[in-house]
């Protein structure tokens, strides 16, 4: 038996294509390569913002917690000072500071007025001897003022953002009606911590009541 082959046809090119060079392989155009370049920017773009924003978040709360501790620290000093004796520092029928009866931070504005030496305008040196208070011009009152520590960075241990914390007291003008009247020597006590975080101011405050120890 034998198999007879039959050859294959020659292989017939167009004439329109017989000037064209086979492609070896497949490769992008420009055109290509630049929307890819663009969709990349684009979600990388939102990628930034949206972690940036992230960031932002967290250390806006992270100060506003700062701040919540400096403000309740100062609110503990409020109510825990020793001696607040109001009828002790009175009992000339003025108010007499160099009795000492009266802690700085019980002090209203018509008691920190009859200081002497006034307490500074701005930051105190350590040596000052009402360190670290000082009366802040800025605010109506001139009430009692300190630096408030709010972030440093925990690599570099620089100070990002600095805050003020106000103490305003006044006298809650209470009274009891019973058989006589008789005032309570309540102090009304108004804490403030306000800081500057990307051109945006932010104020914290708290309130508390204080009675004299007698």
């Amino acid at each position: 038996m034998e198999i007879i082959t039959m050859p294959f046809p020659p292989r017939v090119i167009p004439p329109f294509l017989a000037s064209v060079a086979p492609r070896k392989g497949a490769a992008f155009t420009l055109i290509e390569i630049v929307i890819a370049l663009a969709v990349l920017g684009a979600m990388s773009a939102g990628a930034y913002i949206g972690f940036n924003a992230i960031n932002t978040f967290a250390v806006t709360s992270r100060l506003y917690s700062e701040a919540q501790v400096a403000a309740q620290n100062q609110i503990d000093l409020v109510l825990s000072k020793s001696p607040f004796d109001l009828m002790g520092a009175y009992v000339s029928g003025s108010f007499n500071p160099a009795l000492n009866k009266i802690p700085l931070e019980l002090m209203t504005k018509e008691e920190l007025d009859e200081l002497s030496p006034q307490p500074l305008d701005s930051p105190p040196p350590p040596t000052n001897q009402y360190y670290p208070y000082y009366r802040d011009n800025a605010v109506k009152g001139k009430p009692l003022a300190k630096e408030a520590f709010i972030y440093q960075d925990p690599v570099s241990g620089v100070v990002l953002v600095t805050g003020t914390l106000t103490t305003t007291v006044t006298d809650a003008d209470l009274s009891m009606n019973f058989i006589t009247n008789k005032n309570l020597n309540l102090r009304q006590a108004m804490v403030q911590v306000t800081y500057n975080f990307r051109n945006r101011l932010y104020v914290l405050p708290m309130e508390t009541l204080r009675t004299a120890d007698q």
